[in-house]
């Protein structure tokens, strides 16, 4: 029997007594420092909470990240609990960097990289020279990324920096691992809802600011310019189209990628007053196995609603008969088309 979202939120939450009080600290401060920004005021922005139970299987393992490029690529970004992400990097999709720089007494390295048509993924390493790392329980950075011609595409910064108008609206995801006392990998997962990202060949990683949260001293924030240049690997792309017909929706597009699948809907209905109901819209293949969307934008046009989710699927998944089950609604097939 299909658990509810609330069944299973209840499971990681009765498992949080097991979680190291460190571990705790860092989960339970996490949430305060993400954004997401929305272009227009009709639209909305849901965020899945994060598994408190599956960040502290990731940080405990202290084995996430390695200098092993082979063991990079099938590690990277497993924090997420992201089975999209989790075959695209076991079939070559993450990408080992090992480029740092050093700005401030902080030096980032830039270990892993992952990119598809919705999503970008980094894992960095975080060293700075004057606090103790056992001392810090999180870290925040502000950041913006440019495309090759110097364009701002997406950013994540405080609202006392100017901020340039850009197309992408992208929800920020993040996890810190401490492997040790001397090591800090940051990852970092960039998710657009509403469109897919422009190229990312030769685009531009800066990171501004950079806040350590610790025990002793508090939040130290340290401003500087950690500018890495994205190279990544080819995104493939396959639509896929409705193949039956379901009263009351109207699917817009359905697009596969190396480690996401993007799907656009039309409801005709107002759903704004149940917005948790997005994250039991399941997507299930043919071997019955479901995936759901960690956040959701809707925007709601002349009562009806258009909903833009991104569901943990890649491409290279075999099985390609796949089905949305929507609330309320009839099973909506997927089948793909012909470029």
């Amino acid at each position: 029997m299909k658990k509810s979202l609330d069944d299973r939120l209840h499971e990681e939450m009765n498992r949080e007594q097991e979680i190291p009080d460190i571990v705790q600290k860092a989960f339970d401060r996490s949430y305060t420092e993400i954004r997401s920004k929305s272009k227009k005021k009709t639209k909305k922005r849901w965020l899945k909470p994060i598994s408190a139970a599956a960040a502290c299987a990731v940080l405990a393992s202290g084995l996430i990240l390695s200098n092993d490029i082979a063991m990079a690529k099938l590690k990277a970004f497993l924090g997420f609990e992201d089975a999209g992400i989790e075959l695209a990097s076991q079939n070559g999709e993450v990408q080992y960097v090992g480029v740092s720089q050093s700005s401030q007494d902080v030096t980032v390295t830039l270990k892993n990289t992952f990119a598809d048509a919705y999503r970008v993924g980094l894992g960095m390493e975080i060293l700075p020279k004057n606090i103790d790392i056992k001392d810090i329980y999180d870290v925040f950075i502000e950041y913006r990324m440019y495309d090759s011609k110097g364009t701002e595409m997406d950013s994540l910064i405080s609202d006392t920096k100017p901020l340039a108008p850009t197309d992408i609206s992208a929800s920020h995801y993040k996890n810190m691992i401490k492997e040790n006392d001397q090591s800090m990998i940051l990852e970092l997962l960039l998710e657009s809802n509403e469109m897919a990202w422009p190229s990312l060949e030769n685009a531009q990683f800066v990171i501004e600011t950079i806040r350590f949260s610790t025990e002793k001293e508090g939040v130290v924030t340290v401003n500087g310019k950690w500018s890495f240049t994205l190279t990544p690997t080819t995104i493939v792309t396959q639509p896929f189209k409705a193949e039956n017909t379901v009263e009351g929706i109207q699917l817009q597009s359905a697009t596969l990628t190396n480690g996401s699948m993007h799907v656009s809907l039309m409801v005709d209905a107002d759903l704004s007053k149940d917005e948790n109901q997005f994250f039991e819209w399941a997507l299930t293949n043919e071997k019955g196995e479901s995936f759901y969307a960690r956040g959701v934008t809707t925007e709601l046009k002349d009562g009806k609603t258009v909903v833009n989710l991104v569901y943990p699927y890649s491409i290279w998944n075999k099985e390609k008969q796949l089905s949305l089950n929507i609330k309320g609604y009839e099973k909506l097939k997927l089948i793909s088309k012909e470029k």
